[in-house]
């Protein structure tokens, strides 16, 4: 082979690698890992999640009998109403025609039962749990089901749905057959449950209040101090650049946007989220439907919760702690309760709980005998300044404190009253004042 020849292929040979080379070069895409503005992180579970019929759910069943009334709190036996209402077929559902004035009379005097929740609850999102199948049902919030026993001669059996803070009320038929049987299983043997009073506040509030001496159990629980890094992974949009310290006993985690403080002396949790402007704004009917969802995202029912207040205009909405027999329990910081304020679309604040109540330590059943209904009602109407318009509602329920060392919770039985917009607890002169009133 001639010098020239030599020259050739090795000419050919560089002319090929530089021209592969820039094919290369040009086509060639890194094995970058796709950024997403969503934030991507594993599910974190707390606690648990919830179905909706146990966070939404009714503090009192209230049956109207020959001009009485009877009724219960007790968390098994409300599961067993709305165990068997939730099977029924709901249709034709419409507003009622007559005077709510009128019908607050006739819910009294006839053969009723009203189940009774905390506040105002969206038909829209409550009849997920009753059998409405109907698409072009109105929308109303109601906190009362009504159902009438008087089904002699009736070609249909009646539900209402009242509002009692809207004064609305609307009406729905079922079958018949559907009354007949709750009567029989419910309606009959009110009387076997515990007497109630009607105390009428004015033309459009009534409550009804136990007419006998109530006699509750007292708790003590183990409090269990939930992790924070849990948190910290399901509130923050990335973790890993989350920030953490601690000053006295506060610890605190931020990220360039967003804030959440722990106190590990009472373990409450404080999350603060500024909104974005530009994002969409949440419908009045969906704040409680987002609200619960936003605890089941990441587990965070620890304990038994329900819904028991939304502002509708605030976007806020309050869900509380209730004992096992289906008593509401208070605290003056908030301790027994879940509390969230929504922007926009976004959860604004968050403060809750972090911990657990865990393993009952009373060795023996402890009670404690409440006055009645009438001496409690009674005692709050001889207090100074007190003002009848302003009672919204009255109630057995529980003090929440924490013990020695704050490892250890207890529940107190007491008389609480909501009164201008705030829960108190009704305090007797023989006993000492705990700060919720």
């Amino acid at each position: 082979m001639t010098y020239e020849n030599i020259k050739t292929v090795i000419l050919t040979f560089l002319v090929a690698l530089s021209g592969f080379l820039t094919w290369n070069i040009w086509t060639y895409q890194p094995a970058y890992e796709l950024v997403n503005n969503q934030r991507t992180v594993e599910e974190v579970n707390i606690a648990t999640q919830k179905e909706l019929k146990k966070i939404v759910k009714p503090h009192q069943v209230i049956y109207h009998v020959g001009g009485k009334q009877f009724g219960s709190v007790d968390n098994a036996y409300i599961d067993g109403v709305i165990g068997v209402i939730a099977k029924w077929k709901y249709f034709d559902v419409e507003k009622y025609p007559g005077r709510v004035t009128e019908f607050n009379e006739k819910i009294v005097q006839g053969d009723n039962t009203e189940i009774i929740f905390p506040d105002e609850v969206p038909i829209e999102l409550y009849k997920r749990v009753l059998n409405i199948n109907e698409k072009d049902i109105p929308k109303f919030d109601f906190d009362r089901i009504i159902i009438n026993s008087e089904t002699q001669q009736k070609q249909e059996g009646i539900v209402y749905f009242y509002s009692q803070k809207n004064q609305e009320v609307y009406v729905s038929n079922v079958s018949p057959t559907y009354i007949n049987d709750f009567t029989d299983k419910f309606y009959e043997s009110a009387r076997r449950l515990t007497p109630y009073f009607l105390y009428t506040v004015s033309d459009i509030k009534k409550i009804y209040l136990p007419t006998e001496k109530v006699e509750m159990v007292m708790h003590t629980y183990y409090q269990n101090p939930l992790d924070s890094d849990l948190f910290k992974e399901a509130l923050f949009t990335d973790p890993s650049f989350v920030q953490r310290s601690v000053v006295d006993g506060i610890e605190e985690y931020t990220d360039d946007a967003s804030k959440m403080i722990v106190d590990t002396q009472t373990n409450m949790i404080n999350y603060v989220n500024p909104v974005r402007s530009g994002d969409s704004v949440i419908g009045t009917n969906n704040v409680l439907q987002k609200s619960i969802e936003f605890v089941n995202e990441h587990g965070g029912w620890t304990e038994s919760y329900r819904y028991v207040y939304k502002d509708d205009f605030s976007q806020n909405v309050l869900f509380r702690l209730y004992s096992k027999e289906g008593y509401p329990v208070f605290n003056q910081i908030g301790m027994s309760e879940i509390y969230q304020q929504w922007r926009q679309s976004e959860i604004s604040r968050y403060v809750r709980p972090g911990f657990h109540l865990e393993l009952p330590l009373n060795p023996e059943v402890v009670t404690k005998t409440l006055p009645s209904g009438y001496q409690a009602l009674d005692y709050l109407q001889r207090k100074k300044d007190f003002k009848p318009s302003l009672l919204q509602n009255m109630m057995p329920g529980y003090y929440m404190t924490q013990g020695p060392e704050n490892s250890v919770i207890l529940l107190e039985p007491g008389w609480f009253y909501l009164y201008d917009q705030e829960w108190r607890q009704l305090i007797w002169e023989e006993e000492l004042n705990n700060g919720l009133e």
